[in-house]
């Protein structure tokens, strides 16, 4: 993008102020993004995102159902009482494993800056739906605020984080209370949520906005009622209270940036902090890029998500 691509502060909707980006100015860059790909590129990526497997960790069982558990990463420092980040993965909410779609990179990379990471396992539809998906991220919530003494973490600051799916997951629990209240915890512990290329943020839209498996995944995991959808929309619930503050990051995709740039707007008209970064890589591609190379230093996604932290979760 050229300088005399960029409007001007004052050319800019509220949308656009919204999503002004590092990488990317505006929410323009979208409009012609190719979000075209053949299936062969498809699996060759959804094999290197599940080949890349974070090592060392402990797995904790958080609930009865056999897909509860957890794997928990502690600060390399070894400082007592770190913030903790809870990573939710993404897979259409259909796919996927606390292992096999987190992303190493990440894990290492924020160790290193003191905090622990939680990569949570939850049972996946259609055994149960999305609701009960951000249920069961709650519920591991809570163990993890409930245990914080024996696994030396800090109960009072937490951070949401989640890709692709799990980023719906983590800003839906980052906006509706009930969920948190459910498991027994205040939503005022969530000092952070940060969303990875997500979509569903108005899950209504999405029916707009993807086709085929996508809509077939959220008919059977949400609904197709226009009012249950609402209620599983981040942005229908983003009047206050909310986490503490929200650091969305995309890639060029059409549909998510929108939706993502409407959050913001939502959220920020709520008095919650809100920021989103759009960085270039378009369409699967980049979705991919974002979940394995965060936490790369060379990529330019992982300073913007360092610098948020040191904001607003500092150790």
């Amino acid at each position: 993008m050229t300088s005399s691509d960029v409007p001007s502060t004052s050319e800019l909707t509220p949308y656009d102020l919204a999503a002004r980006g590092r990488e990317v100015t505006g929410i323009s860059i979208y409009k012609d993004t190719n979000d075209d790909i053949n299936m062969e590129t498809v699996h060759d990526l959804i094999s290197e995102m599940h080949s890349d497997v974070p090592q060392g960790g402990t797995d904790i069982v958080y609930g009865k159902r056999e897909a509860q558990r957890l794997r928990l990463w502690k600060p390399t420092s070894g400082a007592n009482k770190s913030p903790v980040i809870v990573y939710v993965h993404g897979g259409s909410w259909t796919i996927g494993t606390y292992l096999d779609s987190t992303g190493s990179k990440k894990v290492g990379y924020l160790n290193d800056l003191g905090y622990a990471f939680a990569s949570i396992n939850f049972t996946l539809i259609p055994e149960i739906t999305v609701k009960e998906q951000v249920q069961e991220i709650a519920d591991s919530v809570a163990y993890l605020i409930k245990h914080a003494e024996e696994l030396n973490i800090d109960p009072e600051r937490v951070v949401l984080m989640g890709h692709s799916s799990g980023a719906h997951v983590v800003t839906l629990l980052g906006t509706d209370p009930s969920y948190a209240q459910k498991a027994g915890f205040s939503i005022d512990v969530l000092k952070g949520v940060i969303a990875l290329d997500g979509s569903n943020y108005n899950a209504l839209a999405e029916f707009s906005d993807s086709t085929g498996p996508i809509i077939t995944n959220m008919i059977k995991g949400l609904s197709d009622d226009p009012e249950r959808l609402q209620d599983m929309s981040p942005t229908h619930h983003a009047a206050a209270p909310n986490a503490g503050a929200f650091l969305l990051l995309h890639c060029q995709r059409k549909g998510g940036i929108r939706q993502a740039a409407e959050l913001a707007v939502a959220l920020k008209a709520a008095g919650t902090s809100a920021e989103l970064r759009v960085f270039e890589g378009e369409g699967f591609e980049g979705h991919v890029a974002m979940l394995l190379r965060l936490g790369d230093g060379t990529y330019p996604a992982t300073g913007v998500m360092e610098d948020w932290l040191r904001k607003y979760v500092p150790m």
